[in-house]
């Protein structure tokens, strides 16, 4: 009976302490971010500057037949031929997408009424490169092989996840510097971070291809032109909630 008692008695001590523990806990983890004596709010802002290291030059082919059949077989013929003219550049997989061709039938109106004028076949063409070098030779390839519209040059990032990562840092530390600074100009103590969250994180935006130099005086064709690319800027925001000791 004196063992069983003392079991009873010692569980009876246990659960106690651990009733009177928890609360104790509980405040003082909440204590820590407590905002009873204020609190200040700040938002950081990162911009991280990084050279592209693609060029991605969209193309177009536009036809108009008589039959659909004779547009489609000449939009794919010319998309063949610009693929055939750029095996010689020896350009990575993928590098060179075609989209779905599309054939759609044309109509003149007039006095009220509608006439066929023909079968519309159009098809793009995206070329990726990692060497601005090859723009201009892959430009005129395009032109040569019938395509008939440049539809936009762009540059952009192979991996625009690690430059979107610096610009957080960076919005993180500002956030960081704004609130200290208010703390000390308003003579208080800054206390734990309390609530914190990402803002917007914007990728970087493809800049249209910008030409610098003309192309040189003993040829007027784009293959020698001299392409240069502004830094892109990669922006990132910060929300932070600092509890005042």
């Amino acid at each position: 009976m004196k063992t069983q008692n003392t079991i009873i008695s010692l569980s009876a001590i246990l659960s106690a302490v651990l009733v009177l523990s928890a609360p104790q806990t509980a405040l003082a983890k909440d204590a820590r971010c407590s905002l009873d004596n204020g609190s200040i709010s700040v938002s950081g802002v990162g911009e991280y500057k990084a050279s592209p290291d693609q060029a991605v030059l969209n193309f177009q082919i536009s036809v108009l037949e008589p039959t659909a059949s004779q547009a489609r077989a000449k939009a794919e013929q010319t998309v063949s031929s610009f693929f055939k003219a750029l095996e010689k550049l020896k350009l990575k997989q993928g590098a060179v997408v075609a989209d779905n061709l599309t054939v759609s039938a044309r109509y003149t109106y007039q006095d009220g009424k509608s006439s066929l004028n023909g079968f519309q076949g159009t098809r793009s063409v995206s070329v990726t490169l990692d060497d601005f070098s090859l723009i201009g030779e892959v430009t005129d390839l395009a032109f040569k092989s019938g395509i008939n519209e440049a539809a936009g040059f762009t540059y952009q990032l192979k991996d625009p996840k690690a430059a979107q990562k610096q610009a957080r840092s960076l919005a993180i530390a500002d956030a960081k510097e704004k609130a200290q600074e208010l703390a000390e100009g308003f003579g208080v103590k800054l206390g734990q971070p309390c609530q914190l969250s990402y803002g917007n994180t914007a990728a970087p935006y493809p800049r249209p291809m910008v030409m610098m130099a003309a192309a040189r005086s003993d040829s007027a064709g784009a293959s020698n032109a001299i392409y240069s690319a502004d830094d892109l800027t990669i922006r990132a925001e910060v929300n932070a909630i600092f509890s005042l000791r």
